[in-house]
Protein backbone atom coordinates (compact mmCIF):
# COMPACT_ATOMS: atom_id res chain seq x y z
CA UNK A 1 0.00 0.00 0.00
CA UNK A 2 1.48 3.44 -0.96
CA UNK A 3 2.64 5.80 2.08
CA UNK A 4 0.34 8.76 2.37
CA UNK A 5 1.68 11.81 1.33
CA UNK A 6 2.41 14.82 3.80
CA UNK A 7 -0.57 17.41 3.87
CA UNK A 8 0.48 20.59 1.96
CA UNK A 9 -0.72 24.18 3.32
CA UNK A 10 -0.72 26.28 0.64
CA UNK A 11 -0.30 29.24 2.34
CA UNK A 12 2.85 28.05 3.63
CA UNK A 13 4.34 29.82 0.84
CA UNK A 14 4.71 29.17 -3.03
CA UNK A 15 6.85 26.24 -3.16
CA UNK A 16 3.42 24.43 -1.17
CA UNK A 17 1.14 26.04 -3.44
CA UNK A 18 2.75 24.77 -6.29
CA UNK A 19 3.08 21.24 -5.12
CA UNK A 20 -0.35 21.36 -3.41
CA UNK A 21 -1.88 22.38 -7.08
CA UNK A 22 -0.14 19.99 -8.75
CA UNK A 23 -1.90 16.98 -6.35
CA UNK A 24 -5.28 18.61 -7.13
CA UNK A 25 -4.17 18.42 -11.01
CA UNK A 26 -3.80 14.66 -10.17
CA UNK A 27 -7.10 14.30 -8.31
CA UNK A 28 -8.61 16.00 -11.39
CA UNK A 29 -6.87 13.42 -13.52
CA UNK A 30 -9.08 10.91 -11.63
CA UNK A 31 -6.15 10.05 -8.56
CA UNK A 32 -3.74 7.55 -10.68
CA UNK A 33 -0.91 6.22 -8.66
CA UNK A 34 2.73 7.96 -9.01
CA UNK A 35 3.62 4.49 -11.24
CA UNK A 36 0.41 4.16 -13.28
CA UNK A 37 1.70 8.68 -14.18
CA UNK A 38 5.31 7.37 -14.18
CA UNK A 39 3.95 5.27 -17.92
CA UNK A 40 2.78 9.03 -19.33
CA UNK A 41 5.85 11.19 -18.35
CA UNK A 42 8.56 9.11 -18.63
CA UNK A 43 9.56 9.76 -15.38
CA UNK A 44 10.67 7.48 -12.00
CA UNK A 45 7.14 7.31 -9.33
CA UNK A 46 9.79 8.61 -6.79
CA UNK A 47 10.47 11.51 -8.85
CA UNK A 48 6.58 12.74 -9.82
CA UNK A 49 6.06 12.29 -5.94
CA UNK A 50 8.99 14.58 -4.81
CA UNK A 51 7.72 17.09 -7.52
CA UNK A 52 4.16 17.31 -5.78
CA UNK A 53 6.08 16.61 -1.98
CA UNK A 54 6.83 20.81 -1.27
CA UNK A 55 10.27 20.43 -0.28
CA UNK A 56 11.91 22.16 -3.30
CA UNK A 57 10.59 23.40 -6.55
CA UNK A 58 11.22 20.73 -9.24
CA UNK A 59 12.89 20.93 -12.70
CA UNK A 60 10.99 22.82 -15.44
CA UNK A 61 11.26 19.22 -17.10
CA UNK A 62 10.15 16.94 -14.97
CA UNK A 63 6.81 19.86 -13.67
CA UNK A 64 5.86 19.42 -17.19
CA UNK A 65 5.99 15.70 -17.40
CA UNK A 66 3.67 15.63 -15.04
CA UNK A 67 1.07 18.35 -16.07
CA UNK A 68 0.98 16.37 -19.65
CA UNK A 69 0.60 12.96 -18.31
CA UNK A 70 -2.27 15.11 -16.03
CA UNK A 71 -3.73 16.66 -18.97
CA UNK A 72 -2.94 20.33 -17.31
CA UNK A 73 -2.24 23.35 -18.88
CA UNK A 74 1.02 23.45 -19.97
CA UNK A 75 1.68 26.91 -20.56
CA UNK A 76 0.06 28.17 -17.67
CA UNK A 77 1.94 25.62 -15.39
CA UNK A 78 5.36 26.90 -17.67
CA UNK A 79 4.47 30.31 -16.98
CA UNK A 80 4.31 29.39 -12.68
CA UNK A 81 7.31 27.73 -12.86
CA UNK A 82 9.06 30.79 -14.22
CA UNK A 83 7.43 32.87 -11.74
CA UNK A 84 8.73 30.80 -8.76
CA UNK A 85 12.18 30.01 -9.73
CA UNK A 86 12.60 34.18 -10.33
CA UNK A 87 11.52 34.29 -6.75
CA UNK A 88 14.08 32.28 -5.84
CA UNK A 89 17.09 33.06 -7.90
CA UNK A 90 19.92 35.13 -5.93
CA UNK A 91 19.54 39.10 -6.72
CA UNK A 92 22.57 39.98 -9.08
CA UNK A 93 24.38 42.94 -7.74
CA UNK A 94 26.05 45.94 -8.99
CA UNK A 95 28.94 44.92 -7.41
CA UNK A 96 28.71 41.48 -8.56
CA UNK A 97 28.83 43.07 -12.37
CA UNK A 98 31.65 45.39 -11.65
CA UNK A 99 33.97 43.24 -9.70
CA UNK A 100 36.48 41.95 -12.79
CA UNK A 101 37.19 38.14 -12.12
CA UNK A 102 40.69 38.52 -10.06
CA UNK A 103 42.11 35.81 -12.42
CA UNK A 104 41.81 37.87 -15.29
CA UNK A 105 44.35 40.73 -16.01
CA UNK A 106 43.20 43.99 -17.37
CA UNK A 107 44.77 44.71 -20.56
CA UNK A 108 47.43 46.86 -18.78
CA UNK A 109 48.63 44.22 -16.31
CA UNK A 110 49.25 41.94 -19.52
CA UNK A 111 52.80 40.68 -18.94
CA UNK A 112 55.19 41.96 -21.88
CA UNK A 113 56.56 38.27 -22.22
CA UNK A 114 52.99 37.02 -23.12
CA UNK A 115 52.77 39.47 -26.22
CA UNK A 116 52.35 37.59 -29.07
CA UNK A 117 56.00 38.37 -30.83
CA UNK A 118 56.22 40.60 -34.19
CA UNK A 119 55.68 38.91 -37.61
CA UNK A 120 60.15 39.25 -38.36
CA UNK A 121 60.67 37.03 -35.42
CA UNK A 122 58.50 33.85 -36.63
CA UNK A 123 60.57 31.02 -37.09
CA UNK A 124 61.29 29.85 -39.85
CA UNK A 125 60.46 26.34 -41.51
CA UNK A 126 62.23 23.45 -39.58
CA UNK A 127 64.34 21.12 -42.24
CA UNK A 128 65.05 17.50 -41.86
CA UNK A 129 62.39 15.71 -39.52
CA UNK A 130 60.76 18.67 -38.33
CA UNK A 131 60.01 19.60 -41.77
CA UNK A 132 58.72 16.00 -42.44
CA UNK A 133 56.18 16.71 -39.97
CA UNK A 134 55.35 20.06 -40.79
CA UNK A 135 54.72 18.59 -44.59
CA UNK A 136 52.12 15.87 -42.97
CA UNK A 137 51.00 18.48 -40.94
CA UNK A 138 50.24 20.41 -43.60
CA UNK A 139 48.61 17.22 -45.71
CA UNK A 140 46.87 16.19 -42.84
CA UNK A 141 44.84 19.42 -43.17
CA UNK A 142 44.49 19.54 -46.77
CA UNK A 143 43.00 16.23 -46.51
CA UNK A 144 40.83 17.48 -43.75
CA UNK A 145 39.48 20.15 -45.89
CA UNK A 146 38.62 18.24 -48.50
CA UNK A 147 36.98 15.53 -46.68
CA UNK A 148 34.57 19.12 -45.56
CA UNK A 149 33.99 19.88 -48.53
CA UNK A 150 32.69 16.45 -49.65
CA UNK A 151 30.48 15.88 -46.32
CA UNK A 152 28.42 19.43 -47.69
CA UNK A 153 28.39 18.24 -50.67
CA UNK A 154 27.08 14.39 -50.12
CA UNK A 155 25.80 14.34 -47.03
CA UNK A 156 21.90 15.92 -46.17
CA UNK A 157 21.38 19.67 -44.80
CA UNK A 158 18.76 18.07 -42.41
CA UNK A 159 16.01 15.51 -42.10
CA UNK A 160 13.86 14.50 -45.00
CA UNK A 161 10.83 17.07 -45.77
CA UNK A 162 7.29 16.83 -44.20
CA UNK A 163 4.87 14.62 -47.48
CA UNK A 164 2.62 17.40 -47.70
CA UNK A 165 -0.78 17.21 -48.50
CA UNK A 166 -1.43 18.28 -52.58
CA UNK A 167 -3.25 21.59 -51.25
CA UNK A 168 -3.41 24.04 -54.27
CA UNK A 169 -4.58 26.63 -51.38
CA UNK A 170 -1.68 26.97 -48.45
CA UNK A 171 -2.96 29.89 -46.11
CA UNK A 172 -0.57 32.16 -44.51
CA UNK A 173 0.73 32.43 -40.67
CA UNK A 174 -1.85 34.91 -39.35
CA UNK A 175 -0.89 38.03 -37.93
CA UNK A 176 -4.04 39.54 -36.42
CA UNK A 177 -6.76 38.81 -33.74
CA UNK A 178 -10.43 38.49 -33.63
CA UNK A 179 -9.76 35.52 -36.57
CA UNK A 180 -12.54 32.79 -34.94
CA UNK A 181 -14.50 32.53 -37.46
CA UNK A 182 -12.30 32.80 -41.03
CA UNK A 183 -9.69 29.89 -42.53
CA UNK A 184 -6.17 29.91 -41.38
CA UNK A 185 -7.25 31.74 -37.36
CA UNK A 186 -4.68 30.89 -34.38
CA UNK A 187 -6.59 28.79 -32.42
CA UNK A 188 -4.59 30.35 -28.86
CA UNK A 189 -6.16 33.76 -30.00
CA UNK A 190 -9.04 32.71 -31.79
CA UNK A 191 -11.10 32.43 -28.63
CA UNK A 192 -12.44 28.92 -28.71
CA UNK A 193 -13.04 27.70 -25.42
CA UNK A 194 -15.54 24.60 -26.22
CA UNK A 195 -12.07 23.18 -27.55
CA UNK A 196 -12.60 19.68 -27.31
CA UNK A 197 -10.19 16.72 -28.95
CA UNK A 198 -11.58 14.89 -31.53
CA UNK A 199 -9.27 12.28 -32.82
CA UNK A 200 -5.79 11.30 -31.36
CA UNK A 201 -3.21 9.29 -33.00
CA UNK A 202 0.63 8.61 -31.32
CA UNK A 203 3.63 9.54 -33.34
CA UNK A 204 5.96 6.67 -32.95
CA UNK A 205 9.84 7.39 -33.72
CA UNK A 206 11.42 3.61 -33.66
CA UNK A 207 10.50 2.17 -30.49
CA UNK A 208 9.54 5.57 -28.34
CA UNK A 209 5.93 7.12 -28.76
CA UNK A 210 7.13 10.94 -28.08
CA UNK A 211 3.71 12.81 -28.49
CA UNK A 212 -0.01 12.65 -29.55
CA UNK A 213 -1.39 14.50 -32.93
CA UNK A 214 -4.71 15.49 -32.24
CA UNK A 215 -7.40 16.76 -34.39
CA UNK A 216 -8.94 19.53 -31.71
CA UNK A 217 -12.48 20.46 -32.88
CA UNK A 218 -14.77 23.87 -31.64
CA UNK A 219 -18.21 23.90 -32.15
CA UNK A 220 -18.59 27.76 -31.60
CA UNK A 221 -15.59 28.44 -33.86
CA UNK A 222 -16.60 26.03 -36.43
CA UNK A 223 -13.68 25.11 -36.89
CA UNK A 224 -10.83 22.26 -36.02
CA UNK A 225 -7.08 22.54 -36.69
CA UNK A 226 -4.14 20.11 -35.89
CA UNK A 227 -2.22 19.92 -32.66
CA UNK A 228 0.83 18.37 -31.04
CA UNK A 229 0.78 17.24 -27.68
CA UNK A 230 4.27 15.92 -26.53
CA UNK A 231 5.12 13.35 -24.06
CA UNK A 232 7.60 13.72 -21.36
CA UNK A 233 9.80 11.54 -24.04
CA UNK A 234 10.25 14.83 -26.34
CA UNK A 235 9.91 17.31 -23.90
CA UNK A 236 13.07 16.17 -21.44
CA UNK A 237 14.78 14.75 -25.02
CA UNK A 238 18.24 16.52 -24.71
CA UNK A 239 18.48 17.00 -28.76
CA UNK A 240 18.64 20.35 -29.83
CA UNK A 241 17.15 19.27 -33.26
CA UNK A 242 14.12 18.53 -32.80
CA UNK A 243 11.77 20.09 -35.62
CA UNK A 244 7.67 19.96 -35.69
CA UNK A 245 5.92 19.75 -38.55
CA UNK A 246 1.97 19.66 -38.77
CA UNK A 247 -0.90 19.91 -40.96
CA UNK A 248 -4.29 21.09 -40.74
CA UNK A 249 -6.04 20.15 -44.35
CA UNK A 250 -9.25 19.96 -45.95
CA UNK A 251 -9.57 17.87 -48.38
CA UNK A 252 -12.88 19.39 -50.24
CA UNK A 253 -11.33 22.09 -51.15
CA UNK A 254 -7.50 21.43 -50.81
CA UNK A 255 -7.34 24.10 -48.13
CA UNK A 256 -3.88 23.60 -45.63
CA UNK A 257 -2.61 25.83 -42.91
CA UNK A 258 1.15 24.40 -41.63
CA UNK A 259 3.46 24.94 -39.65
CA UNK A 260 7.63 23.48 -39.50
CA UNK A 261 9.19 24.93 -36.60
CA UNK A 262 11.69 23.81 -33.60
CA UNK A 263 10.35 22.28 -30.94
CA UNK A 264 9.50 24.58 -28.00
CA UNK A 265 8.82 22.15 -25.23
CA UNK A 266 5.28 22.74 -25.33
CA UNK A 267 2.46 22.00 -27.88
CA UNK A 268 2.21 23.11 -31.39
CA UNK A 269 -0.54 23.58 -33.41
CA UNK A 270 -1.09 24.32 -37.28
CA UNK A 271 -4.29 26.75 -37.80
CA UNK A 272 -7.57 26.91 -38.19
CA UNK A 273 -9.85 26.00 -41.25
CA UNK A 274 -13.82 26.40 -41.53
CA UNK A 275 -15.49 22.38 -40.72
CA UNK A 276 -18.62 23.94 -42.37
CA UNK A 277 -16.90 24.05 -45.84
CA UNK A 278 -15.82 20.17 -45.37
CA UNK A 279 -14.02 17.50 -42.98
CA UNK A 280 -11.00 18.32 -41.66
CA UNK A 281 -8.13 16.25 -40.81
CA UNK A 282 -4.76 16.63 -38.90
CA UNK A 283 -1.48 15.83 -40.03
CA UNK A 284 2.25 15.35 -38.60
CA UNK A 285 5.37 14.31 -38.11
CA UNK A 286 8.59 14.89 -35.80
CA UNK A 287 12.28 14.61 -36.58
CA UNK A 288 14.80 14.48 -34.04
CA UNK A 289 18.60 15.00 -35.30
CA UNK A 290 18.31 13.16 -38.59
CA UNK A 291 15.47 10.47 -37.82
CA UNK A 292 12.18 11.77 -39.07
CA UNK A 293 9.06 9.71 -37.81
CA UNK A 294 6.45 8.25 -39.94
CA UNK A 295 3.65 10.98 -41.30
CA UNK A 296 0.50 10.73 -38.95
CA UNK A 297 -2.67 11.23 -39.86
CA UNK A 298 -5.99 11.52 -38.05
CA UNK A 299 -9.29 10.71 -39.95
CA UNK A 300 -11.24 13.52 -41.64
CA UNK A 301 -13.76 15.04 -39.10
CA UNK A 302 -16.95 17.24 -40.12
CA UNK A 303 -19.11 19.40 -37.61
Amino acid sequence: MARPEKPLDPEAGPLQAFAFDLRRLREKAGSPSYRKLAEHAHYSAAALARAAAGNALPTLDLTLAYVTACGGDVEEWQQRWHAIENQQRPPTTAEHISTPSPTTPSPKETPPEETPPPAEDAPQRPAGRGRRSWLMTLGAATLLTVGTTVALVVWPDGPPSMNWANASNVLPPPDKLGQALVDGADPKRAGCPDAVTAVGQEVWLGSVAYGTLELRYSQKCVSAWARLNPYGSLINNSSQGIRIRLETFRPDDSTASRVDEAFLRDQHWAGMLRTDKGCVKARGQITIDSNASEVVETICVKR
